[in-house]
């Protein structure tokens, strides 16, 4: 027995199997789909040439062959007792003058130069972006060729990295189940820069768009069965296999675009002008966020090559073990006993700093490292000395730890359960005893290195050693092991905590030692406890959450916000391959619970409590919008909530005589967020009750906002996917102190049945949200229901645009919804105060909005009804209300509803928008000099757009999908008038109105009116001097091919008007079909107006007048108290003579 390294035992080991739901693709095209962007040359794509003497040196490089590094790896080999995997015969066919990748010896190079001296690609730092003092012009200049190095070493790093391969398949096996195959991230990290300069405009033109959007997002799986089956361009590992000539094909595509984009990025950066300070709204930090990003990505793909088959990979020397361990196969070998004991270092209380300022800033960094710097204060607690190591870790495995459910949290029971492990991931046990897998090969089981697990598994171990001791026992808080670091003084690069490190690396970190792990009792540092930097990440209790004052960048919003929750716990302190941002000491990283990374941890023992508060980014469409709502600072007029509240609360000051509500209790129906309720809290009302129908509508509020320190976070959506990440603190809301004590929120599924013993003596009752009396579909029986809540004296708030549905009984001898609510409320209230209409706009998008007016009375119950009997008769009618045909309201107008909108919309007395569409064509054609011969309006609806262009143009055509409304446009042209019932006043009664409209009001021109598909235009309709669609590209199936149908159909100088407000739904347009609007991986597509330019220029128009504004409005009821507003862009363009 010996405390060296032992021999390695190296049985065959299979092949793991192919995802079963990808064994069926069919291997997809490689090269016959390419684009044309990727086929144009470079000047086409307005990029810089490279310098002559660097295009000089590229023509005179010559295809080399690379000898592999057997020799060295053999030596090292032989000294830790291995043995090396020989490699396989395979492609021998690759073009070598591409890529970076070494394939059974063919040598597959990108840029043949400096950066091949793998010695120097290793222990660097990442680059000083301020140094607090100005530069000359050739400090300037350093400082470029000094990011340019660290570029081209870090997209080479990548590249040897997947040298390990030996064959053209492993680069598509699912190595890791849930994360994607090898080539994937070739592709996404070269893709990211491209993505991110197009993004920020600083490119315009796209080197491969297919790769570059189906390599844009990695994933990030919900749980450890989420496995994901979607569809790529890529082959699956089964097909790679089955035809390994395509998959080497594809493979060498990807090299291609690498080598595309490495050429493209350093022309930038030789071309762009150089700044300093480099800030984060600079072209260099666009460049660091790019060398930052793929060195995050080359250490995730190095977990994903230590899951790789035996057979799939080979050492490398420039990635080199660390040789020395206690390195035996036997567990109770001397060598394995001879490992000192952990033990728990006292660390005294003190202060940290979480977090750092954007402003001055010396280093790159991620979002979630910036905002408010806090300084805070850690109580005392004691740190295991020593990581955890394989040894120390053994007597848990030993001890049944996976199989005994107490140590585990439920979630960790639930992986467990699923999982079925019996030991760490990297752990090999075989019949002469342990292993452990490294990058390419495995060893004999170091039993002092740190152990490697998820942090299900370590939390479990802390649980089970806790038990087994009799001390309190936990993972380290994000602040107790920012204590432990501080005790190092250096970082990587200078930075808010201290001076470079410079060649005295502190730890096994940034590839500075090793390519592995190494001994836990190697790197002590001042306080005591070793490994506090590097060696393994260290899992934490901690959920990770964004600082105060956090802000996304706006070239990357996606990087942290999906993983603020409780589902994403912080990992410290990096990992022997850690480089660049992973390796300093304010990066803040945080990954799932079950994700393995090359991660272990220590404990910590404390009294302490581990409390996260943490509120994630709230995605739910119909809650979004109801939180914005509330929230937000609307786009059109005033908050509605606040102008309720003080509508509300100046009526009942005036009934009661006086403005304390100290003594008040008040309740609002159909809350919802709680906006209203917060602000009748603020306002003094002493108890304050939230009721709504389902506690969705107000949990957020009640468990994020209303507690200490509380955020509420969610999206406002403005374009198709495109959102905005929001955030408001208890604080900003005024929601704390005594106003969240007086504020209770309850669940009632039926505002008409709400419990009156428990919910009783009220002075003030609010229901005037919009829809909120109609909720329940009782609108007739909440209002019945009302007295019983409510003290003699107290006050009712109704608020509705009486948009339900009375019984017939009560609706019949009533002339409006007004009528219908004063014959309900009179037995047991008298009106007060002054009605009032109260406006409010819901934004559905940045250009759309539900719209309003809440019309508001006010109500003071009386102390017994004026008529009993009556009384009695209206409830027994609400309780039942009628659903035949005698009711009256929408029911009688279901089936021309939508077509009675669409009427009052073209030639009702409020109609304004088709007619100002043809009034900017008819100006816009005139302006350009363009003669007024033939017109063409494809989804014309009823046409009157058609009929105003008429008065002008010559000849018009019109059509729509809806044969209804052509036949309604023919009915007012051939006969000269139309007539239709307007939409109801309001629906409690649904009363209408006769409208009228006669062709002579209109001067009606040469016009004809059609069945028309936008998508399959008639072949006759050409030679149109003006083609219109108002309302319409973004509710076709295949946009740019109505596009191209356009272009067809216009002449020659002609001009094409389209008017939208961009609202993208894949019921209507698939999302791979949207011209704008959508996200790519964690990337904002462009906006539909830039998607929308792009597809015309190069189809030949010319953007002829800047783009305008044009509002338009809907009723859904003649009292105009309830409508649809959206805000159109009109874009023009002129077809290339």
């Amino acid at each position: 027995e010996h405390t060296g390294p032992a021999p390695r035992f190296a049985p065959p080991v299979a092949r793991a199997p192919a995802m079963k739901k990808a064994a069926g693709r069919a291997l997809r095209s490689i090269s016959s789909k390419q684009p044309a962007a990727h086929r144009a040359a470079a000047s086409a794509r307005g990029l810089r040439p490279l310098p002559p003497s660097q295009a000089a040196r590229n023509e005179r490089r010559q295809p080399q062959q690379r000898v592999a590094p057997l020799v060295t790896e053999q030596i090292a080999a032989a000294r830790l007792g291995k043995v090396v995997t020989p490699l396989t015969t395979g492609p021998t066919t690759l073009d070598t003058s591409k890529g970076r990748v070494l394939l059974n010896s063919s040598d597959l190079r990108s840029l043949q130069d400096d950066y091949d001296r793998v010695a120097e690609l290793r222990g660097l730092a990442t680059t000083l972006l301020n140094d607090g003092r100005p530069k000359t012009m050739q400090e300037l200049e350093a400082k470029r060729a000094e990011i340019i190095d660290y570029f081209h070493k870090t997209f080479s790093l990548t590249e040897h990295l997947h040298e390990a391969f030996t064959n053209s398949p492993a680069f598509y096996e699912k190595h890791e189940q849930l994360r994607h195959p090898p080539i994937f991230y070739l592709g996404h990290t070269a893709s990211f820069y491209v993505n991110k300069l197009h993004l920020g405009k600083y490119i315009t033109e796209r080197i491969d768009p297919v790769l570059e959007m189906q390599m844009a997002v990695g994933v990030d799986e919900m749980s450890w069965d989420d496995l994901d089956s979607n569809s790529y361009v890529w082959p699956s590992g089964a097909e790679a296999r089955e035809d390994e000539a395509r998959a080497t094909e594809f493979l060498q595509k990807v090299l291609n675009f690498r080598s595309e984009v490495r050429a493209l990025v350093d022309n930038m950066m030789k071309t762009m002008p150089m700044e300093w300070p480099i800030h984060k709204d600079s072209f260099w930090w666009v460049i660091m966020m790019g060398i930052e990003h793929e060195r995050i990505h080359f250490e995730t793909s190095s977990v994903i090559h230590r899951q790789a088959d035996l057979a799939s990979v080979r050492p490398q020397a420039m990635f080199p073990l660390c040789d020395k361990g206690r390195f035996h196969r036997d567990p109770d070998s001397a060598a394995a006993r001879s490992i000192q004991d952990n033990t728990l270092v006292p660390i005294p209380a003190g202060k940290t700093r979480l977090g750092r300022s954007w402003d001055g800033t010396k280093t790159y960094g991620w979002d979630n490292e910036f905002g408010v710097e806090q300084q805070v204060d850690v109580p005392a607690f004691a740190a295991s000395e020593f990581l955890v190591s394989n040894k120390e870790f053994l007597d848990f495995v030993r001890d049944q730890g996976y199989q005994t459910q107490r140590y585990w949290t439920e979630e960790g029971w639930s992986w467990v359960s699923d999982m079925k492990p019996e030991r760490p991931r990297f752990w090999r046990q075989r019949d002469d005893g342990y292993y452990y897998r490294v990058l390419s090969e495995e060893v004999a089981m170091p039993w002092d290195w740190p152990v490697e697990v998820n942090h299900h598994e370590a939390a479990a171990f802390c649980k089970y050693l806790s038990e087994k001791t009799g001390k309190k026992l936990r993972l380290p808080m994000e602040d107790e092991y920012m204590r432990l670091r501080d005790a190092v003084p250096t970082d990587l690069q200078d930075s808010a905590h201290g001076p470079a490190w410079g060649n005295e690396t502190p730890g096994n970190i940034n590839l500075a030692h090793w390519a592995s792990p190494c001994p836990v009792d190697l790197f002590k540092s001042p306080v005591g406890v070793y490994d506090v930097l590097g060696n393994v990440w260290q899992h934490s209790a901690t959920a990770i959450d964004v600082l105060d004052g956090f802000q996304t960048h706006p070239l990357y919003d996606d990087f942290t916000t999906p993983t603020i929750g409780l589902l994403h716990t912080r990992m410290m302190g990096g990992s022997f391959i850690s480089t660049g941002n992973l390796s300093t000491r304010d990066s803040r990283y945080g990954f799932r619970r079950h994700f393995y990374q090359h991660a272990g941890f220590r404990y910590v023992e404390s009294d302490r409590p581990v409390v996260n508060r943490v509120s994630p980014y709230e995605d739910d469409r119909q809650l979004c919008d109801a939180l914005r709502f509330h929230f937000d600072e609307p786009l059109i007029g005033n908050n509605f909530h606040v102008g309720l509240v003080d509508a509300c609360l100046q009526t009942f000051a005036s009934v009661r005589g006086s403005s304390d509500f100290s003594g008040t209790q008040a309740m609002e129906i159909g809350c919802g967020p709680g906006r209203a309720a917060i602000e009748l809290a603020k306002r003094g009302v002493a108890k304050v009750h939230g009721v709504d129908r389902t506690a969705k509508a107000f949990q957020f509020t009640a468990q994020r906002v209303l507690t200490e320190g509380g955020k509420l976070r969610w999206m406002n959506y403005l374009e198709g996917e495109h959102v905005q990440k929001r955030e408001l603190t208890a604080e900003q809301l005024g929601a704390v102190g005594s106003a969240a004590e007086h504020l209770s929120f309850f669940q009632t599924p039926d505002f008409a049945a709400i419990d009156t013993n428990k919910f009783k003596d009220y002075d003030l009752i609010v229901c005037a949200q919009p829809g909120a009396l109609g909720a329940s579909g009782d609108a007739i029986g909440v209002l019945s229901n009302m007295h019983r809540l409510l003290k003699p004296g107290g006050v009712l708030v109704v608020g509705t645009q009486y948009e339900w549905a009375a019984p017939a009984d009560i609706a019949k001898n009533a002339s409006d919804g007004e009528d219908v609510l004063a014959s309900v409320l009179q037995q047991w209230f008298e009106p007060v105060g002054t009605a009032m209409d109260l406006p409010y706009a819901k934004a559905e998008t940045a250009r759309k909005f539900e719209c309003g007016k809440q019309h508001l009375t006010f109500w003071k119950r009386r102390a017994t009804p004026v008529d009993a009997q009556a009384a009695q008769s209206v409830e027994t009618q609400a309780a039942a209300p009628s659903d035949d045909a005698s009711c009256i309201g929408q029911a009688v107008y279901d089936d021309d509803a939508t077509i009675a909108q669409y009427l009052d919309f073209h030639y009702g007395p409020t109609s304004e928008y088709p007619a100002a569409c043809a009034s900017k064509c008819i100006q816009a054609v005139l302006t350009l000099g363009i003669k007024p011969e033939r017109a063409l309006e494809v989804g014309g609806g009823p046409g009157r757009a058609a009929i105003e262009l008429s008065r002008v143009f010559r000849h018009v055509d019109s059509g729509d999908y809806s044969q209804r409304f052509v036949e309604l446009a023919k009915q007012l042209v051939e006969t000269g008038e139309l007539a239709w019932r307007s939409p109801p006043l309001d629906q409690a009664v649904g009363k209408t109105v006769e409208r009228r409209v006669r062709a002579s009001e209109f001067e009606a021109g040469n016009v004809s009116f059609m069945f028309m598909d936008a998508m399959k235009l008639p072949e006759k309709l050409k030679n149109y001097d003006l083609i219109c669609g108002f309302n319409l590209i973004d509710r076709l199936e295949d946009p740019k091919a109505f596009l191209l149908a356009v272009k067809a159909r216009l002449k020659p100088g002609g001009l094409f008007v389209l008017s939208s407000p961009y609202t993208w739904l894949e019921e209507f347009t698939p999302k791979e079909n949207w011209l704008g609007g959508f996200k790519y991986g964690d990337n904002d597509g462009p906006t539909t107006y830039t998607g929308l330019k792009a597809a015309m220029l190069a189809e030949g128009f010319e953007e002829v007048l800047e783009p305008e504004d044009i509002w338009f409005r809907i009723d859904e009821q003649a009292n105009r108290r309830r409508s649809q507003r959206t805000r159109a862009e009109l874009t023009y363009w002129r077809l290339s003579e």
